[in-house]
């Protein structure tokens, strides 16, 4: 009942003309497809956008199946995909999806990491749809590790964005759980009935189950069985003729205990059994465990011990294959987390890249327009600078000059010096060592042009001035 929400969610995809048609009305054309005709679609796009929600639609299928390492690949993907477009958008999918592999791997520090990478993502685009959508997602993470507290205030986050259509079922069931959970039936039975909202199975066969199921759950923990036996026996049905496996082996379970309860030992066996032999098309060790306790159960109601305990330890070596699988979750979880920290590697020195790139650009255009200042005030014919400005503007001059070497050489002393900051100030006294004698020698030559070229200008100025004296004719009269 977990995962399964993520594919009707995280999915969005594209038919037809893509960029003229909202992520919502793809996401609705996708509803529904195969994985087979998910990985076809992801092959042929060729629009990054079509390519990125069938991505996207993957991810959360992928995760509903059990497949950890595909849902890690193609979370993957869709950011790599989503980088190169450096759309608002796309990126935020892309995060959710990668939140959604994190999940998955039980992993949740890393989880709400890329939810609320997410989360800013959509906020910034302004799409409150999507921000409730990755609120209620992050409470899922909450409940998964029993947080009901931190379950609720997300799912109040949720709700204070808008619950849209598609998800506002699903969100009454979590807040239905969460109070079950904490004993507090009245409140779980209010929101229980708030997500059954569907009156019949139609395109979502699969939440018309859930919502039958957390009514039938909750009125089961009231101990009104009378009531939560019509609940169960429609959310069976249901989900026995559309296949939704997860919601018939945990609907069957659940029912075999009620009528363990009231003494319909047969009926609970019948139940149970059924749930156990639709785990023969999924495996998964937590359906696995549902079912083989369920029918361990209704084998001792009816007295049938030796089977009751052969069906007991099928339950417990599932509960150890439980604990070897959440193991290897946790080794591809470092896998997925340091090939994620390497891609941010790659991505800080690419940008650290270009960023020594542009300022070794404007270093040269600063030296250039610093340089020919100085030698149009030494070799203009007119201008007087005293030597005082020549000495700031050539001091200026050097430390442009000095850090325009320090931007050049600085990647190839880190890779010789091994970053070692000591060995790093050692180079760059040594270069500022021979920077500063030749600044020098510069500046006294360039000092001792101005003076020659000050002293031209001032002569030239009083030989000007002398000639215009002597051309002025004698206004003294004779007496």
């Amino acid at each position: 009942m977990v995962f399964r929400p993520l594919v009707l969610l995280i999915g969005i995809g594209c038919i037809g003309q893509l960029r003229a048609q909202p992520l919502d009305t793809l996401f609705v054309r996708l509803r529904g497809l195969p994985v087979d005709s998910l990985e076809a679609r992801e092959r042929a796009a060729t629009d990054p956008r079509m390519k990125m929600v069938a991505i996207n639609r993957l991810t959360g299928q992928y995760a509903f199946l059990g497949r950890t390492e595909d849902c890690m690949k193609a979370a993957m993907r869709g950011l790599e995909l989503a980088e190169t477009t450096k759309n608002d958008t796309l990126l935020a999918l892309a995060h959710f999806g990668i939140g959604v592999a994190f999940t998955r791997l039980s992993d949740v520090n890393g989880a709400l990491r890329h939810f609320n990478i997410a989360f800013d993502g959509y906020q910034q685009i302004g799409d409150s749809m999507r921000m409730s959508l990755t609120c209620k997602e992050t409470a899922i993470v909450y409940q998964q590790v029993g947080d009901i507290d931190g379950t609720l205030r997300y799912m109040r986050k949720a709700q204070a964005y808008g619950l849209g259509q598609g998800i506002h079922g699903r969100s009454m069931t979590i807040l239905a759980r969460c109070h079950m959970d904490r004993g507090d039936l009245d409140s779980a039975l209010y929101y229980a009935r708030l997500a059954d909202v569907m009156k019949a199975p139609g395109t979502d066969p699969y939440g018309y189950a859930g919502y039958k199921l957390i009514m039938a759950n909750v009125h089961a923990a009231r101990g009104e069985g009378d009531v939560a036996e019509p609940y169960y026996k429609r959310a069976l049905a249901v989900a026995d003729s559309a296949r939704t496996l997860d919601a018939l082996i945990g609907g069957s379970a659940g029912y075999a205990k009620l009528l363990i309860g009231q003494g319909r030992a047969a009926e609970a066996l019948d139940w149970a059994r059924k749930g156990f032999s639709a785990t023969d098309e999924v495996r998964l060790p937590v359906l696995m465990i549902k079912s083989t306790t369920a029918l361990s159960e209704a084998f001792a109601a009816n007295g049938m011990t030796d089977s009751a305990l052969v069906y007991s330890r099928i339950a417990h070596a599932w509960r150890d294959s439980l604990t070897a699988l959440q193991n290897r979750s946790q080794l591809q979880n470092q896998l997925f987390t340091q090939e994620l920290k390497d891609r941010e590697d790659a991505k800080a020195r690419e940008e650290a890249k270009e960023e020594r790139s542009r300022n070794i650009q404007f270093g040269i255009i600063a030296l250039i327009v610093i340089t020919l200042g100085i030698f149009l005030l030494v070799f203009s014919r007119t201008a007087v600078v005293g030597a005082k400005a020549i000495k700031n503007l050539s001091l200026i001059a050097l430390l442009l000059f000095f850090e325009f070497i320090n931007l050049l050489v600085h990647p190839f002393l880190g890779e010789l010096t091994h970053h070692s900051p000591l060995l790093l100030l050692l180079c760059m006294a040594a270069i500022a060592g021979l920077l500063i004698p030749l600044h020098h020698r510069m500046e006294h030559w360039i000092t001792n042009m101005l003076v020659s070229k000050n002293n031209r200008v001032r002569l030239e100025a009083a030989r000007k001035t002398i000639e215009e004296l002597e051309a002025r004719p004698n206004n003294t009269n004779p007496s």
